[in-house]
């Protein structure tokens, strides 16, 4: 392994591949144990893991999950100032569909406001 590379890392970083693959089953619980071991000190790192979980989410069509991991990743993503970050979960916002599930429509709204401020 890595010197700089954590179990978080590793776990998550699976998490993404499972996704890749198609199992999001596999990649929440991957994803999730890589959040759980994470260092708190590693903000930019959890705002990438939780924009994980949400596309997780996603996956699985759970619109309120998806938008809260997303609303999360972006705040992370925001308060850390890693700009990489607040792109990710920009993106993934972005990629939210138009349904008009109440969740969605509240983070397509908060999260104008939140990048503007």
């Amino acid at each position: 392994m890595v010197s700089w590379m954590s179990m978080a890392d590793v776990n998550a970083d699976a998490g993404r591949c499972w996704l890749d693959l198609g199992d999001p089953a596999r990649a929440g619980t991957a994803i999730d144990s890589g959040l759980g071991e994470l260092d708190p000190r590693r903000s930019r790192t959890k705002a990438v893991f939780l924009t994980y979980r949400a596309e997780g989410s996603l996956h699985n069509r759970d619109a309120p999950a998806a938008a809260a991991d997303a609303r999360a990743a972006l705040d992370t993503a925001l308060d850390s100032g890693a700009t990489r970050c607040v792109d990710l979960a920009s993106t993934l916002i972005r990629r939210l569909d138009n349904r008009t599930e109440q969740p969605r429509i509240e983070l397509r709204e908060y999260a104008p406001e939140r990048l503007a401020g």
